[in-house]
């Protein structure tokens, strides 16, 4: 009898011959390509989850991008982002989502170790930007048609997303990719979930959610003021809130809050939209993070900040901005606002022009033309820019004038040093400190500086220059100190008081045996020659 033939009697079927009777057609599954199905072309960029390279696929020739999965620690196995990341493409199918095309794995060498696993590579359409580095290209600029183009796409992509209820997470500028044909599309869905609350509808903004999640997600500077403040039950609002800071940075052409803490992202965003009250985002004291803060009151200057741009942009802005979660306008609702029906009209994205190509390495390059120093101007000094600009020394680097003009050594209208003779030495200059109050009457000056004058030349073994600005100490057995304190009763009885000492000794003598080749001389120089080892260490710091 066949195996695909039913059983006859009451003989069951065993496991391999049921399996073989309802296995699959052979031609219905396809597993990974291999990494050598790809041409390399070269590298995009890098970050904690790998690699991403520009690839061509060997089989169709279209240019593809290869994600490199990376594996932190390989003992828990695949990472739960990267497949979570690979069941949400695989069941999303959008025009203005990212569409994960093929998965390739590259295979350890034969003589590699074998406990090495193999890497995996996410393949996905080659697009030719990222709106970070566009907006970071200082050659484009983007046009208010060519705005509402992105901002449109944008919208549909996360009316999408939410209507399929998942959230995103992670809404920024970077994770934004433009192809030259206009396209955009949402990326990066390392942070992806699927939420249970219900799905946006028009006019009820974000609603209420239903059960907790982390509150450490989003980017920093695109994170909404209810997550900075650690609510766990939000909604798709979220993801709303990055929208309103990529529109706005696009709009200014680099981002509007970019905080440089927690605490300083909140401050911002109360700066731009007001300080959160009851009437404006009710129940935020009742928040775990609000416990500690206490903003000023301050009305906001979003208005202020972008009317050059139009009363339409500032109101959708202004929506998409809104402290309260709950009535913050969804992706339905801004599809529909007036911004896209004024003049000008939105492009279509096959209008729109073509840039070089901008990705993470090119920001770099970007970044290195901007940051490209000018040259030294003649006469000058290294460091130092003309007519005192903001190239002296350290004064226009973030690291205080310390240097140069600024600094105070040189004349203020000079354009280098000042000659020889007319040089001053630090330890001559002012300081501007109080003069030095008498010695107490108990003081015996006890080593050989005696109670020195603060503003004295310093006795160090610096040499014998006559224009010494610079303590350099002597590490001579017999070079005085640099110190004006008294030294420590301690140091006193022991290098002093010898009585004191010797008794000391004796009374060491009766509560353990020593060596016969020590005495209380040694004793005293190797005391001697370990703190002197120490104060060397300290100067040398």
């Amino acid at each position: 009898m066949s195996i695909l033939e039913p059983p006859t009697g009451g003989n069951a079927p065993s496991p391999r011959s049921f399996a073989l009777a309802h296995q699959r057609p052979r031609s219905s599954f396809v597993g990974c390509s291999r990494i050598t199905d790809y041409e390399v072309l070269g590298k995009l960029g890098e970050g904690t989850f790998g690699e991403v390279h520009r690839a061509r696929s060997r089989k169709t020739g279209a240019l593809v991008a290869l994600k490199k999965i990376i594996m932190h620690n390989e003992k828990d196995g695949f990472p739960i982002t990267a497949l979570r990341e690979i069941k949400l493409l695989k069941l999303l199918s959008h025009k203005n989502i990212l569409r994960l095309e093929d998965m390739a794995v590259e295979h350890p060498a034969r003589s590699a170790d074998k406990r090495k696993r193999p890497i995996m590579y996410m393949v996905t359409p080659y697009m030719d930007h990222d709106l970070s580095g566009l907006l970071d290209n200082p050659s484009v600029h983007f046009t208010e048609p060519q705005i509402k183009c992105y901002m449109l796409q944008l919208l549909e992509g996360l009316k999408y997303l939410h209507a399929n209820h998942i959230l995103h997470r992670d809404m920024k500028a970077a994770n934004l990719l433009i192809n030259n044909k206009g396209i955009l599309q949402i990326a990066d869905f390392g942070l992806a979930r699927h939420y249970d609350g219900e799905v946006p509808k028009p006019g009820k903004g974000g609603g209420e959610g239903r059960r907790d999640y982390t509150s450490l997600v989003v980017t920093r500077w695109y994170r909404p003021p209810e997550l900075l403040m650690h609510l766990k039950r939000y909604t798709t609002a979220i993801d709303m809130w990055g929208v309103g800071c990529v529109f706005g940075e696009m709009l200014v052409g680099k981002p509007i809050l970019a905080g440089e803490s927690d605490g300083h992202q909140l401050e911002i965003i109360f700066e731009l939209c007001g300080t959160p009250t009851d009437d404006n985002m009710p129940g935020w004291r009742s928040l775990p993070g609000a416990e500690a803060i206490h903003p000023r009151p301050r009305p906001g200057n979003l208005t202020q900040r972008f009317r050059e741009y139009g009363s339409s942009a500032v109101s959708l802005l202004r929506e998409l901005l809104k402290l309260d979660w709950r009535t913050r306008i969804n992706a339905l609702d801004a599809l529909q606002h007036p911004y896209f029906r004024t003049a000008p009209h939105p492009a279509q994205p096959g209008e729109l022009p073509s840039f070089e190509e901008s990705h993470e390495l090119d920001r770099r390059k970007f970044h290195d033309r901007r940051a490209a120093l000018p040259p030294a101007p003649k006469g000058g000094t290294v460091g130092r820019g003309p007519h005192d600009g903001p190239s002296a020394g350290f004064s226009g680097d973030g690291f205080g004038s310390r240097n140069g003009v600024n600094g105070g050594r040189y004349p203020r209208n000079s354009r280098g040093p000042p000659p020889a003779d007319e040089r001053v030495p630090a330890w001559h200059r002012d300081r501007g400190l109080p003069p030095r109050p008498p010695p107490p009457a108990d003081y015996v000056g006890d080593h050989p500086d005696g109670y020195r004058d603060r503003g004295g030349r310093p006795r160090g073994g610096g040499g014998g220059r006559q224009d010494i600005d610079t303590y350099i100490p002597s590490y001579d057995r017999d070079a005085p100190r640099r110190d004006d304190r008294r030294r420590r009763d301690d140091r006193d009885d022991r290098r002093h008081d010898w009585d004191r000492r010797r008794d000391y000794d004796d009374r060491a003598r009766t509560s353990r045996t020593r060596s016969r080749s020590r005495s209380p001389i040694r004793d005293w120089d190797r005391d001697r020659d370990r703190d002197r080892d120490r104060d060397r260490d300290m100067y040398r710091r």
